[in-house]
C-alpha cells in the first residue's frame, strides 16, 4: 500500500484534527518500542552445558501401575517422543510420595518398567528410597537390584525428600510429634542421624554407589557436602525451589501472580538462593543440582502456572541457572503430585495424558524446555543487556563446538505495558562473516493468560510428542552484528553460523 493511500484511508476513519495531532507527536508511536543493546562476550574458558542439564521430577507413586498400566512404559512411543523432543535427559523419581506411608514402595517389576523406559527415552535416573520410617535393609536390597540390572541408565541414588520439613520428634518413648508446636521441624543433626544408616546400608551392599543428597534446603545441603563429599560417594548436592511461593496464595490474584512470573525482580531471588548454596558448593568443587523445582509449591497455581506466563518465566529461569554453571534442574511434573496434604493433578505440569489415554497434551511449560533445548548448545557466553530498568527483557548466549553462536532474546512485557524490543546485537570480535537464522516462541495472541496455542518455530508439539518447528533465514547482511525486532510476550532464538 502506498503512503498516500494509507494516509487517505486513515483520514476517512479518524477526524482530521486527531490525525494531525498524531503526526505532530511522534513519540506516541515510538513509545511502543524499546531500544535494547545486547553484547555477547567471548568467554573461551567458560564451562560447557552439562549433558543432562534439563530434567523432570516425578512422584515415586508414578512407578506403580494404575488399572494395570504403567506410566513409564517403554512401549509408550508418545511419552518417549515427548522426552526426546523436549530435550529431557534427567529423570528424578521420589518427591512427597517416596516418604508417604500411604504409597507402597515400588518393587522389582515396577523398577524394571521405569528403567526400561529410561533406556528408550535416553535419560538417566535419580532413584529415591524411603527415609521417613524407612527400612535400610530393604533400600540396600533394591539398590543392589537396580545396580545389577540397570547400572547403564542409573545416575545415582537419593534418600528421602525434603527431610528438613519432617516434624521434630519429642524425647517421649513413642516419638510422637509435639502437638503444641506443629511447625517445629527437625535439625540437620537429627536428619543426619536418620539418613546415615540408609546411606551406610546401601554402601555396604554396593561399595561404589553414588548419591544425590539431601533433596532438602540450603542449610542441609551445605552441611551434608561438608560432612560427606570428601568420601567420594556424593555425585551431587541438591535442594528444591518453588520460586513463586504457595500455589493457593498465588491463586487469589492470578493477574498479579502472572506479573510476578514475568518480572526481572525474580533475578534478585535467584541471586540470593545461588549465594546460599550454588556459590558455596562451586567454591568447594561440589556438583550442585536443583533436583526438584517449579513455579509454585502445592501443585502450582491455577491460571498462572498453567499459562503462557509460565513459559516465559521458565525459559528465563532455566537460562539464568544454566549461565551459573550448575549441574542441572528437574521440573516437577506428572499426572499426580503432592499437594495440600494429598495427591492430585498439578497446575504446573509440563504435559498431561489426554483423556482418551492416547498421547499427551503439551502444557505451556513444555515449550520452555523445548526452546531451551534449541538454544543451549556448548558453552555459555557472557551477555550484557542495556535497556531501561523497568523493561523485563533478558538475553543469553551459547557457543557450540562448531563455532556457531545461539542467542536467546526474551521480551516479557505484555498487556497494557507491552512493548516491542528493537535489539541491536553484537557478537564477539572475530565473528565477522556468517549466516543468521531465527526461531520465535510465541502465543498466537500474545496472551500471557492463555493456556493453549503456544508455538516455537511456527509449530506446536502434537499429542504424539512430535514437533515440526523450523528455523527461518534472517536477511540483512552476514556480519557479526544484527538488528532484530522481538515482539511483546515472546522470545527469539538467533543462530549465527560463521563462514568456514
Amino acid at each position: 500500500m502506498s503512503r498516500f493511500r494509507f494516509y487517505s484511508q486513515v483520514v476517512k476513519i479518524f477526524p482530521l484534527w486527531l490525525f494531525t495531532l498524531t503526526l505532530l507527536i511522534p513519540h506516541l508511536a515510538a513509545a511502543q518500542t524499546q531500544s535494547v543493546a545486547v553484547t555477547v562476550a567471548a568467554d573461551a574458558g567458560g564451562a560447557g552445558l552439562p549433558p543432562r542439564f534439563l530434567g523432570l521430577s516425578y512422584e515415586m507413586s508414578m512407578l506403580l501401575p494404575k488399572v494395570g498400566r504403567y506410566y513409564f512404559d517403554p512401549k509408550d512411543q508418545a511419552l518417549v517422543n515427548a522426552f526426546q523432543t523436549l530435550g529431557i535427559k534427567s529423570l528424578r523419581v521420589g518427591a512427597n510420595a517416596v516418604d508417604d506411608p500411604r504409597i507402597p514402595i515400588p518393587q522389582e517389576k515396577d523398577i524394571d518398567e521405569l528403567f526400561d523406559f529410561a533406556r528408550a527415552a535416553g535419560v538417566k535416573v535419580i532413584y529415591s528410597f524411603r527415609l521417613k520410617d524407612g527400612d535400610p535393609a530393604n533400600s540396600a536390597h533394591l539398590a543392589s537390584y537396580i545396580a545389577a540390572h540397570d547400572a547403564d541408565v542409573l545416575e545415582c541414588f537419593s534418600i528421602g525428600n525434603e527431610p528438613h520439613l519432617y516434624p521434630a520428634k519429642t524425647n517421649e518413648s513413642d516419638h510422637s510429634v509435639k502437638t503444641n508446636r506443629p511447625n517445629l521441624h527437625q535439625t540437620y543433626e537429627s536428619f543426619y542421624a536418620q539418613w546415615k544408616p540408609e546411606y551406610d546400608a546401601i554402601l555396604k551392599a554396593l561399595p561404589d554407589a553414588m548419591f544425590d543428597g539431601p533433596s532438602a534446603d540450603a542449610n542441609f545441603a551445605v552441611h551434608l557436602a561438608k560432612d560427606l563429599f570428601a568420601d567420594g560417594h556424593l555425585a551431587m548436592i541438591s535442594d528444591h525451589y518453588y520460586f513463586l511461593g504457595s500455589g493457593r496464595a498465588a491463586e487469589t490474584n492470578p493477574p498479579a501472580t502472572r506479573a510476578r512470573f514475568l518480572s526481572n525482580k525474580l533475578h534478585d531471588a535467584y541471586e540470593r538462593d545461588y549465594a546460599k548454596v550454588g556459590a558455596v558448593l562451586a567454591a568447594q568443587g561440589v556438583p550442585y543440582r536443583i533436583d526438584e523445582m517449579n513455579s509454585c509449591y502445592n501443585g502450582g497455581a491455577k491460571d498462572s502456572s498453567d499459562t503462557y506466563a509460565s513459559t516465559l518465566w521458565a525459559l528465563d529461569c532455566i537460562h539464568w541457572w544454566a549461565s551459573h554453571h550448575i549441574l542441572g534442574m528437574n521440573f516437577h511434573t506428572g499426572e499426580s503430585v503432592g499437594r495440600d496434604g494429598k495427591f492430585g493433578p498439578p497446575n504446573y505440569a509440563a504435559f498431561l495424558r489426554q483423556t482418551d489415554g492416547h498421547g499427551f497434551t503439551m502444557r505451556p511449560l513444555a515449550y520452555a524446555d523445548l526452546a531451551f533445548t534449541q538454544s543451549a548448545h556448548g558453552q555459555s557466553l557472557g551477555v550484557t543487556v542495556q535497556a531501561t530498568n523497568n523493561f523485563n527483557f533478558n538475553a543469553y548466549a551459547y557457543q557450540d563446538k562448531d563455532g556457531s553462536i545461539y542467542v536467546t532474546l526474551i521480551n516479557k512485557s505484555y498487556g497494557g505495558q507491552a512493548q516491542s524490543a528493537s535489539v541491536s546485537l553484537q557478537l564477539p570480535q572475530g565473528m565477522v562473516s556468517g549466516a543468521w537464522r531465527r526461531m520465535d516462541l510465541v502465543q498466537k495472541d500474545q496472551d500471557v493468560a492463555a493456556k493453549t496455542d503456544v508455538m516455537l518455530g511456527g509449530a506446536s508439539v502434537n499429542p504424539q510428542g512430535i514437533w515440526a518447528g523450523q528455523w527461518t533465514a534472517v536477511d540483512g547482511g552476514n556480519s557479526g552484528s544484527q538488528t532484530v525486532q522481538v515482539a511483546p510476550a515472546s522470545a527469539t532464538i538467533l543462530h549465527f553460523s560463521p563462514t568456514k
